[in-house]
């Protein structure tokens, strides 16, 4: 085990011990500090900004909404995108019949701005 690391933001008068493993309080499993978490919060004590790293962690993981996407989400969705390219392929659309007339409608809705907040973060726009 190796000696637990202080790290300290002297405008905001905050500082974090950063221990070689943690036990996640959600799930109660251990942990060890990955090298780009200790990095970050180097960096942010360094540039004063430590204590919004901890609210911006505390608030991120607590909070009810699902999170921003990640690599795990993306590879899951290119999956999905593959298998729905796999379907049309093999079962390419029929072609209408000439007999029915192609009526073409367009219905403008106003756009509600929070539905499209919502839409925009659930995709990290």
């Amino acid at each position: 085990m190796t000696m637990a690391e202080t790290y300290t933001d002297y405008v905001n008068r905050v500082a974090i011990t950063v221990p070689d493993e943690y036990i996640d309080i959600k799930t109660g499993e251990s942990h060890f500090i990955s090298k780009k978490t200790q990095e970050q919060i180097a960096y942010h004590a360094t540039n004063s900004t430590l204590v919004h790293l901890v609210f911006s962690a505390l608030e991120n993981y607590f909070s009810e909404k699902t999170s921003a996407p990640t690599a795990d989400n993306n590879d899951e969705i290119l999956k999905e995108l593959a298998s729905i390219k796999k379907m049309l392929s093999a079962h390419p659309p029929v072609a209408p019949s000439r007999q029915m007339p192609r009526i073409q409608r367009v219905v403008q809705k106003e756009i509600d701005p929070d539905e499209l907040d919502d839409v925009l973060e659930a995709f990290g726009g």
